[in-house]
C-alpha cells in the first residue's frame, strides 16, 4: 500500500499549482494546466450483509493529469494510481502507471496527434476508444490519429496504435480509417438541409497469447451510415459489418461467426412536441481488444443500451444489460409541454418512454439469425410516463411511473425469473430562500420476483447555494424471501471555482452498475468514499 506516493503527487500537484498561476501573466509563453480527481474507499465489515472479512481496508482510484498548450501545439500526460483498486473494479487495474501521454498539433484543416489517441468512427458501433471512469473502463489507444478536413462537408479520418488493457498495452494492432461528406451543404448550400454520408473500416490484428487458434487473428470491420435532417425531421442509420470472431452466446457457450450491427432512427422536433424512435439489432456485435472475453472493458467499440438513462435508484434496480451475442428491438420516445392554467401559467412538461430487447430468432438452417424479427425470448422491457411542472417560484415536482419487464437470475435459488414491476417516484423541490432549497424523493416498487418482492425509498437533501450540499437516504426491500435490509447513506459535497469535494457513508446494494449500456457488477458494502477533485 502506498508505493505509489500518493501524498507525494499531491503535494507535486499543489506545486505545479502554484507554478502554473504564476505563469498566468505569462500567456505569450503557453499555457500550463491540470486536473487531480481521487477517490477513496474506506470499507468495513458489516455482520447484516454477511461481509464477514474485508479484504482491503483501503482503496483508491487517483487520476492525476497535466498539460500545456502553445499555440498550434498541445502536450499531455495522465498517472493512475489503484491502490487497490475501489470495490467493484477489476483487480487487474491494481497498480500505479505513467499510462497516457500525447503530442497535438492543429492547423485550420488538418490535426495530427501521437500518443494517446480517443476516436469515434460515426456512432461508435464500428469504433470507439473512450474512458468511463465510473466503470473502470479505459481503451486508449498507443499510436497516431489524423484528422484532415480538405474542404467544407468533408472529414477524415486515420487512426492506429495498441489499445489500451488495464495498466498494460495488449500486443493486438488496430488500424481505422473513417470518412464523412456532407452532401447537404455542398448541392443544396441554400436549402438548409443536412445530408451526410459516412464509411469506416476498422482492422483488429491480434498477436497475443490469448488468441484462440480457432479464431482468425485479423477482424476486419466495414461501416456504412446516412443522416438526413430538414427542419423539425430527421432521420438515418448505420450497418457495420464484422468478419469472423470469437464470441460468447447466450448460453456462454463459444461460438465462431461473422457480425453485424443495424441502427435505425427517425424524429420530430417540433415548437411544444417531439417523438424520437430507434431501433437496433446486433449478431456478434462486440470488437475485442483480443480473444479474451471476461471483461466488458475490453471492447473497442461502442453499443448503446437504448434505453432511458433513469437517475432514480428505484428504476436502476434491473438495468438492461446487453446481450453482445444479439438482440433486437428498441426504443421511443414522446415529449412535449401541455399549457396550463394558474398564477404562474408554468406549462406541464411530460414524457413517455418504452423501450423493449428480444433476443435473435435462428433460421430454419440453424446457423443464421433474423435481425429485425421480433419473435425472440423478451430480455427487457419498459414502459412510462414522466410529468413535471413549476407550481411557483419556488416549488417545482416531478413525478414518474414505470412498468419494467426483465429476465433475472434468482440469487435464493429460483434459477430464471420473467419479473414484472411497477415503479412509482415522487421528487419534490421547494426554494426555502433563493439561496436555500430542500429536496424530497419518495419512491416505491411492486415486483412479482420471488427475491424481493417490494421496495421503498426516501431521500432528504438540503441545498445551500452556491457551494454545499448534504442528504440523507434509505433504501429497503421490506417484503423479501431473504433478510430485508436497510441500505442507508448520508453524504455531503462542496463546490468551489473548479474543485468538488465530497463524502459519503453507507451501505452499498449488490447489483449492477451501467453507463450508456455499458455494465459492471458492484457487490454489497459497507464504507465511507471519500471524492475530491480540481482543475486548473
Amino acid at each position: 500500500m502506498y508505493k505509489c506516493k500518493i501524498p507525494v503527487l499531491l503535494v507535486v500537484f499543489a506545486v505545479f499549482s502554484g507554478f502554473v498561476q504564476a505563469q498566468e501573466i505569462q500567456r505569450s509563453k503557453g499555457h500550463f494546466s491540470g486536473s487531480l480527481e481521487t477517490n477513496w474507499g474506506f470499507y468495513m465489515k458489516d455482520d447484516k450483509l454477511g461481509v464477514k472479512k474485508v479484504e482491503d481496508k483501503v482503496a483508491t482510484n487517483t487520476y492525476l493529469t497535466l498539460g500545456y498548450s502553445f499555440k498550434a501545439f498541445r502536450f499531455g500526460l495522465e498517472y493512475d494510481i489503484y491502490e487497490p483498486p475501489m470495490i467493484g473494479f477489476s483487480p487487474d487495474w491494481e497498480g500505479c502507471k505513467l499510462m497516457r501521454g500525447f503530442a497535438e498539433w492543429a492547423g485550420e484543416s488538418l490535426e495530427l496527434r501521437a500518443g494517446t489517441v480517443y476516436e469515434q468512427f460515426g456512432s461508435g458501433l464500428i469504433f470507439r476508444t473512450y474512458e468511463e471512469r465510473a466503470l473502470g473502463i479505459n481503451n486508449a489507444l498507443m499510436g497516431g490519429n489524423i484528422r484532415w478536413r480538405p474542404w467544407d462537408g468533408v472529414t477524415l479520418k486515420v487512426v492506429a496504435g495498441v489499445p489500451q488493457k488495464f495498466q498494460e498495452y495488449a500486443p493486438v494492432r488496430i488500424y481505422g480509417t473513417d470518412g464523412e461528406i456532407d452532401l447537404g451543404s455542398l448541392l443544396f448550400p441554400e436549402n438548409g438541409m443536412l445530408l451526410s454520408v459516412g464509411g469506416s473500416w476498422v482492422l483488429r490484428d491480434d498477436r497475443s497469447d490469448e488468441h484462440n487458434v480457432k479464431a482468425d487473428r485479423v477482424v476486419r470491420n466495414y461501416a456504412g451510415r446516412l443522416d438526413l435532417s430538414k427542419g423539425i425531421f430527421s432521420l438515418g442509420g448505420e450497418y457495420v459489418a464484422k468478419s469472423r470472431s470469437v464470441y460468447w452466446d447466450d448460453a456462454y457457450n463459444i461460438r465462431y461467426g461473422k457480425g453485424r450491427n443495424v441502427l435505425l432512427y427517425a424524429g420530430i422536433d417540433a415548437p411544444g412536441i417531439g417523438f424520437s424512435a430507434t431501433f437496433r439489432a446486433f449478431e456478434n456485435g462486440d470488437l475485442r481488444v483480443d480473444d479474451c472475453l471476461n471483461d466488458e472493458s475490453v471492447s473497442l467499440n461502442y453499443v448503446p443500451a437504448l434505453t432511458m438513462q433513469h437517475k432514480y435508484a428505484l428504476l436502476t434496480l434491473f438495468p438492461h444489460e446487453i446481450k453482445m451475442a444479439g438482440e433486437t428491438g428498441g426504443q421511443f420516445s414522446l415529449f412535449g409541454e401541455l399549457p396550463m392554467g394558474g398564477k404562474t401559467g408554468n406549462p406541464l412538461s411530460f414524457a413517455v418512454n418504452g423501450s423493449m430487447y428480444r433476443s435473435l430468432t435462428v433460421k430454419k438452417d440453424d446457423e443464421s439469425t433474423y435481425l429485425f424479427r421480433q419473435k425472440g425470448k423478451l430480455l427487457y422491457g419498459e414502459i412510462g410516463l414522466e410529468l413535471e411542472r413549476k407550481w411557483s417560484k419556488s416549488f417545482k415536482s416531478t413525478l414518474l411511473f414505470f412498468h419494467q419487464r426483465k429476465l433475472e437470475f434468482s440469487k435464493y435459488g429460483f434459477g430464471n425469473m420473467r419479473m414484472d414491476s411497477e415503479v412509482l417516484v415522487a421528487d419534490l423541490l421547494y426554494k426555502v430562500t433563493p439561496k436555500t432549497s430542500l429536496r424530497m424523493e419518495l419512491q416505491h416498487v411492486w415486483s412479482d420476483s420471488k427475491d424481493n418482492q417490494r421496495w421503498a425509498m426516501g431521500l432528504l437533501e438540503l441545498g445551500l447555494a452556491p457551494a454545499w450540499m448534504v442528504y440523507v437516504s434509505d433504501m429497503c426491500n421490506y417484503e423479501s424471501y431473504g433478510d430485508s435490509l436497510h441500505y442507508y447513506r448520508v453524504g455531503g459535497s462542496y463546490s468551489w471555482r473548479s474543485l468538488r469535494a465530497s463524502v459519503d457513508y453507507g451501505r452499498n446494494r449488490e447489483g449492477i452498475q451501467c453507463a450508456g449500456g455499458v455494465c459492471r457488477y458492484f457487490p454489497e458494502h459497507t464504507g465511507v468514499t471519500v471524492m475530491l477533485s480540481v482543475a486548473i
